[in-house]
């Protein structure tokens, strides 16, 4: 799930003026970020934070759609006729 649909979710039945303004985010920012017109950057992160924080998420949760699985990749190998697994997970 992408930004613009955890914050369309999340922000449904709340007036984006209004939390812009709560929030000190500039309003045409969080719009974009609404509809998908713009991608955070990082000179951008501390309003991120402050949005995660006003919606009781993580920055994981809101940039990337909710609680992920901890294993971001996984390989499965075979060497000397034993296999072998390595994962990368998030800690």
């Amino acid at each position: 799930m992408a930004l613009s649909d955890v914050l369309k979710k999340r922000l449904k039945d709340r007036n984006l003026a209004e939390v812009s303004r709560e929030l000190g985010i500039p309003r045409t920012l969080l719009f974009e970020w609404t509809q998908a017109r713009r991608i955070p950057s990082l000179k951008n992160v501390h309003h991120l934070k402050a949005l995660a924080t006003y919606l009781s998420l993580s920055l994981d949760e809101l940039l990337l759609g909710g609680t992920q699985d901890k294993v971001l990749s996984s390989v499965t190998f075979e060497d000397a006729g034993k296999k072998y697994r390595i994962k990368i997970e998030r800690i």
